[in-house]
């Protein structure tokens, strides 16, 4: 039977301070082994000192160790079987520096051996079987600090059969497969990477340890770039093209085994050619060579005939950006709505003032050298208006430009006669073969004409105008509010869908207006009021601006009023009071009271109804009574902007007196109306008016309360 013999001693490395021996023998089933831990330094200025053998208990069982050193400890860890997972420990310790004897004993040892180890090889170990086995160990300083590290070594013994006979370790079956990369396009100068892969079809395998390659490749059109020293244990050969590449070290991941590096020097095509591969593992290497590996793809074709397209960012192309040589290259603008101007150089020619075609591409053909595109200038490019006018309003209109151009707004004018209203749309060509129409919402000038604005986002492609009256019912416009009689009367009392809405208030002077507007639902009461924009154009003159009815109203409710609401202040009102006047049984009457002198033939109204002038309260001290209900307040605010001053025939003054209910004669009648009033029999001004309620306080303390009605009687006893 053949021997295999395996090495069971180890040379001292540069940094190692122990070594450690085997018994020089390859051990069978049964035998006894020792391993002799040697010293290889003197540990003078350390203070503690430890070594590790670490053993596959599988194959070996510990049984007892001998030492030289006094005063060294020994402890045996036993964990889960397998490669070395179980060890012995030897530690020397003077207790961090502590303990001088022990610390003596150590700096005073001489190299040698100072401990051996005894194993036994299990009986039931097969033939072949590894003893693997792992040393290390460190001398520590006074701080706990390893100071100098052994060089960790490893090994492995071979179990034999009883009686001498030898045989041969069995052989790992590995299938390994190599295989090239990808074909390259790249140009000359360029570097290109390509991995070789390796692959095995046997399941168990999942990397290797050593591998030995052999590639050719054309040295004219390529330079090899990888190099001895690139990775490690890694030999490169560059042989005139022939290059032997070889590996091994620790066990690598199947995948890519290799990746060699090249630059192309030459606009030609060449191949790197795998020619021979040899894969294999570290197991393999005691007794057998390293088989050839299967090569499933052998080349990889590197194509340098290839020049590069160099664009602007306003450039863009459905094409890759490597030509090869002869070939052509075809690029478009990203934005097409401008006119560009460009220069094509191509190696060491040029050609300038280039434009776009008709289909907004432009081809480069037959290239030979790298190509590179710069822009030089752009302008917007122009389109044609087109207008279609109803002829009934076409004297309406003052046209625009007859071109527009890209991103920049297009604007037209629309003058509207009286009576009416305008349906404008326009579209865009913007190459969809179902271009749709916008609706066109104008902007109200002062001037009470119409601008209409296509926004110059939108230009893209000529443009089409149609402007015809609309015909459709307008919307109705109501005016509420405390100055609704000021406005005038020639205001129309509808507005055109997607038009604004010109109103005039005939304002006073003396009076402050507030002008807002909404569209109120009619037909759908749930649906919420929209806002208006109200604008003041001077002068009492208004516009409320266009919305686009479909996008705007339409969605929401089918039908609605435009609300105009006109509120006013008036000037000469000097202060307004709120105060209550009159408890009843679930309400509260206020009275709201005004000093000012409004201007000949007009008075102070409250909420459009004409106050009394009370000279009892005061020079110039107008009054109003309104009932709200129990809990609610009226502040002077609220009260303050329905006050007005209105045009009035005639003012009634109330003086102080006691014929409350007005028939000419006081009598114990006007005691009792008081009476009831202050009793809250009457709970608004149907049966009793605000005139005689206002009369109820004969005594002036704006309150009405009992002490009006013993005034009353007092005055005929």
């Amino acid at each position: 039977m053949l021997l295999s013999v395996v090495p069971v001693a180890f040379a001292v490395e540069t940094g190692q301070i122990f070594t450690l021996t085997f018994d020089n023998k390859a051990p069978h089933a049964g035998d006894k082994i020792t391993a002799t831990i040697n010293l290889d330094q003197t540990p003078s200025d350390y203070y503690k000192v430890t070594t590790t053998l670490k053993y596959n208990k599988d194959v070996l069982t510990y049984e007892s160790y001998t030492c030289s050193w006094e005063g060294m400890t020994c402890t045996v860890t036993e964990k889960n079987s397998g490669d070395d997972k179980s060890k012995v420990f030897f530690k020397i310790d003077s207790n961090k520096g502590k303990d001088t004897d022990i610390l003596n004993k150590i700096q005073t040892r001489q190299t040698g051996a100072f401990a051996t180890v005894t194993f036994k090889v299990n009986d039931s170990c097969k033939v072949g079987q590894a003893i693997n086995y792992t040393f290390l160990g460190s001398f520590y300083d006074a701080k706990a600090m390893a100071a100098i590290n052994n060089a960790r070594v490893t090994g492995s013994l071979a179990v034999t059969e009883q009686g001498g006979s030898i045989i041969t370790v069995p052989k790992t079956e590995t299938g390994y497969s190599v295989s090239m990369g990808a074909d390259q396009q790249l140009v000359s100068g360029q570097r290109v990477r390509i991995p070789v892969t390796v692959a095995s079809s046997e399941k168990k395998i999942t990397g290797f340890n050593a591998y030995d390659m052999t590639f050719t490749y054309d040295p004219a059109a390529l330079t090899l770039n990888t190099k001895t020293g690139a990775a490690a244990n890694l030999t490169v050969e560059d042989n005139n093209g022939t290059v032997r590449v070889r590996r091994y070290g620790d066990a690598v991941p199947l995948g890519e085994a290799l990746a060699l590096e090249f630059t192309a020097k030459a606009t030609a095509t060449s191949a790197v050619t795998l020619t021979n591969a040899k894969f294999d593992l570290d197991a393999n290497s005691i007794n057998f060579d390293a088989p050839e590996a299967t090569i499933s793809d052998a080349d990889t074709v590197v194509n340098a005939n290839n020049f590069t397209v160099t664009l602007p960012d306003a450039f863009t192309s459905d094409e890759t950006r490597l030509v090869p040589k002869g070939g052509s290259f075809t690029f478009k603008p990203v934005d097409s709505h401008y006119t560009y101007t460009f220069t094509v150089k191509m190696g060491d020619s040029a050609t300038e003032g280039l434009t776009f075609g008709a289909n907004d591409t432009y081809t480069i053909e037959n290239i030979s050298g790298n190509v590179e595109v710069t822009y030089t200038g752009k302008t917007p490019k122009q389109y044609d208006v087109k207008y279609k006018i109803d002829e009934d309003v076409e004297q309406d209109v003052t046209k625009g430009p007859e071109t527009v151009t890209y991103l920049n707004d297009y604007s037209f004018v629309v003058t509207p006669r009286a009576g009416y209203s305008y349906r404008v749309i326009y579209s865009v060509d913007n190459g969809d073969p179902f271009v749709h129409t916008v609706i066109a919402v104008p902007t109200a000038n002062d001037d009470g004409t119409l601008t209409y604005t296509i926004p110059g986002k939108e230009i893209v492609g000529g443009v089409e105008i149609w402007i015809d009256p609309n015909t459709e019912s307008g919307i109705p416009v109501v005016f509420t509010g405390n100055g609704v009689e000021d406005a005038a009367s020639g205001n129309a009392s509808s507005m055109g869908k997607n038009m604004p809405y010109y109103f005039t208030l005939n304002q006073r002077e003396s009076c402050d207006y507030t002008v807002t507007a909404y569209y109120q639902p009619l037909a759908t009461p749930t649906a919420s009021k929209r806002p208006a924009t109200v604008r003041s154009l001077g002068n009492g003159k208004y516009v409320v601006e266009a919305v686009n009815y479909n996008d705007y109203l339409y969605v929401y409710a089918r039908s609605w009023n435009l609300v105009v609401k006109v509120e006013k202040v008036s000037h000469s009102a000097e202060e307004v009071t709120v105060s209550k006047y009159l408890e009843l049984n679930d309400k509260t009457m206020m009275l709201i009271t005004v000093k000012g002198t409004p201007e000949g033939g007009k008075a102070f109204t409250y909420d459009c109804n004409t106050m009394y002038k009370v000279n009892a309260y005061g020079t110039d001290q107008y009054a109003w009574l309104v009932i709200v209900d129990k809990g609610q307040t009226l502040t002077q605010e609220e009260a303050a902007a329905k006050v007005a001053i209105s045009a009035a025939d005639n003012v009634v003054t109330i003086t102080l007196g006691f014929d409350v209910n007005m028939t000419g004669k006081v009598d114990v009648n006007d005691a009792q109306l008081v009476y009831d009033m202050y009793n809250g029999k009457y709970s608004d001004f149907t049966k009793v008016s605000v005139e005689k309620f206002l009369r109820a306080d004969v005594n002036a303390t704006k309150v009405v309360d009992h002490t009006d009605a013993v005034a009353i009687v007092n005055q005929f006893k």
